[in-house]
C-alpha cells in the first residue's frame, strides 16, 4: 500500500509538473508537482490515507536537488556575482529587519513557535528551506504555506507585472 501512495504521489506530481510545464508557467514544472502531489494526497473520501515519503528517499530527494543546484556553481559564476555583493549584501540585510518583523508578528499575533516563524518568512528556495525546517522540527505545514504563498506570489502575480513593466 505504501508503495501504491508514493506511485501516487509522484505520478500526479509529474502530471500537473509537466502540465504547468507546458502551459508556461514560470517554475511550472516546481509548483506543478508541490500542487499535484497536495492535491492527490488529500484525505477525499474516509478510505483515503496520505502517504508518506519515507525518510530515504526524501533523503534521497534533497541530494539529488543538491546535485542539480551544485552543477550550476562554477568559479565562473561566483566571479561574476562578486561584481554585486555589496549591494546583494545590503538588500539582504534590509530583507533580514523585514523578515524579523514578520517572525515577531507570527509568534505574537498567531502563536507560531520561533522555529516555524523564522522557516517560514526564511528567504531561499522551497526545498531548502522545507529540509531545514523539517530538520530542526518547525510545524512544516506553516512553513510549507507562507513559502507556497510567497512563491506564487512572486511567481505568478509579481514577476509578470515587472517583466511587463520592464518591457515597457
Amino acid at each position: 500500500m505504501k508503495l501504491w501512495g508514493l506511485l501516487r504521489l509522484f505520478l500526479a506530481a509529474a502530471a500537473v509538473g509537466t502540465l504547468f510545464e507546458l502551459l508556461g508557467v514560470p517554475a511550472g514544472m516546481l509548483l506543478g508537482a508541490v500542487i499535484g502531489a497536495a492535491l492527490v494526497n488529500q484525505r477525499w473520501t474516509p478510505r483515503m490515507k496520505p502517504a508518506e515519503v519515507p525518510a530515504p528517499l526524501r533523503q534521497g530527494g534533497l541530494v539529488l536537488m543538491g546535485f542539480v543546484t551544485g552543477v550550476l556553481l562554477t568559479l565562473d559564476s561566483l566571479a561574476s556575482t562578486a561584481t554585486i555583493a555589496i549591494p546583494v549584501a545590503v538588500a539582504y540585510l534590509l530583507l533580514g529587519v523585514v523578515n524579523l518583523g514578520f517572525v515577531t508578528l507570527l509568534m505574537s499575533r498567531y502563536g507560531v513557535d520561533p522555529a516555524t516563524a523564522v522557516f517560514a518568512v526564511t528567504p531561499g528556495g522551497l526545498g531548502e528551506v522545507m529540509s531545514l525546517a523539517m530538520d530542526r522540527g518547525a510545524e512544516v505545514v506553516v512553513v510549507l504555506t507562507v513559502h507556497a504563498v510567497r512563491l506564487f506570489t512572486l511567481v505568478l502575480v509579481l514577476l509578470p507585472i515587472m517583466l511587463w513593466v520592464l518591457a515597457e
